[in-house]
């Protein structure tokens, strides 16, 4: 008998056989174990980043960026508060956007500030409306998120004021001043409108806190881009280690036994008859 049929014999025996689909049960179960570990690393990473980004304290966006700056990683999520003027004539539609199981449009609108100018996603809306729903007048102080602009999006020519995207590339000709590399997702909008007559001053009045305000609802941040959670995921490796180990010790076992097995074959044939 050749050495290539002696060894699948052996492998074929019952007692061989039985092993290994002994091992194939551990190395799935162990791949399994894996991949839900792998699982909890994406959950917690995901966890801390959010925590971490909640306990950022909201600064105003002067501090945080400046006009023409390329947007930074750390700027997602990142929570900010702008101080100035609506230019409500160059409001867009951002088009094909969806909130949930609603379809719609985002409303863009620049805020002109002191330091430039900034896109800020004021909210959704369903549909494409006709007009976009108006802003509050007079200075203007929004507290949100800071996302990253768009990309174009390929398509036929829209009527005004409908985008595909939040290009600022296309946007820097139209919109005034210097445009800041941001998205600011606006989560309320506070202006100072004149105090009622009788009274000195000027009243502060909150047009948006709410998640819905105008007809618009507010746009959520985007997910944040985060790192696995190391600790889970040396536990996934370590699964899967241990399935290879399995593998392993099965062929180790096999071939010592095969091993074994040869010395005393070798014996018998240099017998005589």
């Amino acid at each position: 008998m050749t050495y290539s049929g002696w060894v699948l014999r052996g492998l074929l025996s019952p007692k061989w056989v039985g092993l290994f689909a002994l091992v194939l049960v551990i190395v799935a179960a162990c791949t399994l174990l894996g991949l839900w570990q792998l699982g909890v690393a994406r959950d917690e990473g995901h966890k801390q980043a959010v925590a971490a980004a909640s306990q950022l304290q909201r600064a105003p966006l002067q501090q945080v960026t400046r006009a023409h700056s390329a947007f930074e990683a750390e700027f997602s999520n990142r929570p900010v508060s702008v101080t100035g003027t609506y230019d409500d004539t160059r409001t867009i539609l951002v088009v094909d956007r969806r909130l949930g199981d609603r379809a719609g449009s985002w409303v863009v609108t620049p805020l002109v500030t002191e330091g430039g100018t900034v896109a800020v996603l004021r909210g959704f809306v369903d549909g494409v409306p006709a007009t976009a729903p108006a802003t509050p007048t007079g200075v203007v102080t929004v507290e949100g998120s800071l996302g990253p602009t768009e990309s174009p999006r390929p398509g036929a020519p829209l009527p005004a004021p409908q985008r595909r995207s939040v290009d600022l590339a296309a946007l820097v000709n139209e919109w005034p001043g210097d445009l800041y590399n941001v998205l600011v997702l606006a989560s309320s909008e506070t202006s100072a409108a004149p105090a009622s007559s009788g009274s000195g001053g000027a009243a502060a009045t909150d047009t948006a806190t709410a998640s819905r305000a105008g007809g618009l609802t507010r746009v959520p941040p985007p997910d944040i881009d985060t790192p696995l959670n190391l600790r889970n995921a040396a536990y996934a490796v370590q699964w899967w280690v241990f399935g290879l180990f399995a593998i392993w010790m099965w062929w180790k076992m096999f071939r010592a036994e095969q091993q074994a097995d040869a010395v005393p074959a070798a014996e018998r044939e240099e017998i005589p008859a």
